[in-house]
């Protein structure tokens, strides 16, 4: 048992700060938004909080609490997780030419495996599921099993606002 300022933390071992120096990530392959056999949407409107990098393998979409979350792209449902770490509740979307999405850090869910989703299926609500510090989602795109950047395939997301 250790004291953290006022409030005793138990940690095993003592918990200590660390910090992650971000790199920049290049991808190697060219990958447009005509890949996908639909345009590419947002999943919700609001403001990019989290980019790309080598460490965060998707972007942060930042949103009110209860926001309908939609697919990029239509797709099958792969996988259905709700879980109390990492990403908490998410859904994984197959969609056609080898791409996958995902969605993390849900509230509520809508959709169940294998169920077949077009661009007006509502996934899920924006939640605080999992290891995060605010309501957002946290948006993956895969092409063939390899992570790529989707602000490189979506429209323009707006930065986070500067207090």
């Amino acid at each position: 048992m250790f004291l953290s300022g006022y409030y005793p933390v138990l940690a095993f071992p003592p918990a200590r700060q660390s910090r992650a120096l971000a790199e920049s990530f290049e991808q190697k392959q060219e990958i447009t938004a005509q890949s996908f056999p639909q345009p590419v949407s947002l999943p919700h409107s609001g403001y990019l909080s989290t980019k790309f990098s080598r460490w965060h393998p998707g972007i942060d979409i930042a949103a009110g609490l209860g926001v309908s979350v939609y697919p990029v792209n239509p797709g099958t449902v792969e996988r259905v997780s709700v879980s109390w770490w990492g990403l908490g509740n998410n859904v994984i979307i197959s969609h056609p030419n080898g791409f996958r999405s995902t969605y993390g850090h849900l509230g509520k869910i809508f959709v169940k495996a294998g169920q077949e989703i077009n661009s007006e299926t509502a996934l899920a609500e924006v939640g605080v599921s999992g290891n995060t510090s605010g309501p957002h989602t946290h948006l993956e795109i895969q092409k063939d099993g390899k992570s790529i950047n989707p602000a490189d395939l979506l429209p323009e997301i707006p930065p986070l606002p500067k207090l």
